[in-house]
């Protein structure tokens, strides 16, 4: 379904070329997701393409031969034969749109299992942390919404592909980091070129079916991230307002170092002034400065934020944590 909603994409992008209403049956990708595919021919005849002889071929002519999308219905009409008429552009949207609907009642993807697969793999290590895949299904959330906020009303992508920088701190730090990640990103039709991970007319429906499986297993995990943990913690530990001025402190810290990363003076805190705001030293304290990515120094009594191997910040990890930060808080304050 996907390969035939890409096809129809391009003859509608471009409806005065005729190249592109030709679907060769022997191409190995036509082969293997639609000839192959019980139903998959029929479904190309409900669209409207047909066999460009009036004779209807034999089996191994239609597995292997050609089936083209007419310029008009009618044989009679008097549009120029490199042009679709309007009623057949008319047509294909009609169709391409009834088999939104029923796709996107019916598309399942690849995400569930292989996050559950992938949180089974997390508990069977030593120091089991579900943060990594937590953020992963984070930033393929909003990738893949990127995707459909840029299509149209008809559910075509307006631009020829969207992508990823292969150097990015997202793609680096949270994603490849996450092999299942990588298999996601390659089920959903990306492909690595030249340092960027593209995706080539995407169908819009199968992005909302995604989206809609990493919100939910974004939810399954909302409650075992280190941070929501850690927020927890200091909450059950520390009655009164402590815990209440200690997480804004911490919130306003973040966002300093994400608005203004080069100035080295907010990647330091001082405990003593830390905690003096919060009303003294609270249970936990420690332990929700370290999940935020500080390293808490007890002799010189600092905390410094945790640079990457490169010397660097990464923002993108920062600004997740802020979040994450952020949510736990308000999830606890409504419990």
């Amino acid at each position: 379904v996907g390969l035939i909603v890409r096809i129809i994409d391009i003859i509608l992008k471009h409806p005065s070329q005729p190249k592109y209403r030709k679907v060769k049956m022997s191409a190995k990708k036509i082969q293997r997701d639609i000839v192959r595919i019980s139903g998959g021919i029929a479904l190309l005849k409900c669209a409207g393409f047909r066999y460009p002889i009036s004779k209807e071929p034999s089996q191994s002519a239609r597995n292997s031969g050609l089936l083209e999308f007419p310029s008009s219905s009618s044989s009679s009409s008097s549009t120029s034969p490199t042009t679709l008429s309007t009623s057949s552009l008319e047509s294909l949207k009609k169709f391409r749109r009834e088999v939104f609907e029923i796709v996107s009642k019916r598309t399942k993807t690849c995400i569930p299992e292989l996050m559950e697969r992938a949180r089974d793999e997390d508990l069977k290590k030593e120091k089991p942390s579900l943060e990594r895949l937590y953020f992963a299904a984070i930033e393929l959330r909003k990738l893949f919404s990127n995707v459909i906020a840029a299509s149209d009303a008809d559910g075509r992508v307006s631009m020829d592909f969207l992508s990823l920088d292969s150097g990015s701190q997202v793609f680096k730090y949270r994603l490849r980091s996450v092999p299942c990640s990588i298999d996601i990103l390659k089920q959903m039709g990306y492909e690595e070129v030249r340092g960027y991970w593209r995706v080539v007319s995407p169908v819009v429906e199968t992005f909302v079916a995604a989206v809609e499986d990493l919100s939910a297993e974004i939810s399954k995990m909302r409650t075992r991230t280190p941070v929501f943990k850690a927020t927890l913690k200091l909450v059950k530990s520390n009655p009164g307002q402590g815990p209440r001025v200690l997480v804004s402190t911490l919130l306003a810290c973040l966002c300093r170092i994400i608005d203004d990363p080069d100035n080295m003076k907010y990647h330091k805190l001082k405990l003593s002034v830390l905690f003096r705001k919060s009303g003294g030293f609270l249970n936990g304290g420690r332990q929700i400065l370290t999940r935020l990515g500080f390293k808490v120094d007890d002799v010189t009594e600092t905390a410094s934020l945790r640079h990457t191997r490169s010397g660097e910040v990464d923002l993108n990890l920062v600004e997740l944590r802020r979040n994450d930060l952020q949510r736990s808080w308000e999830e606890l304050n409504q419990m």
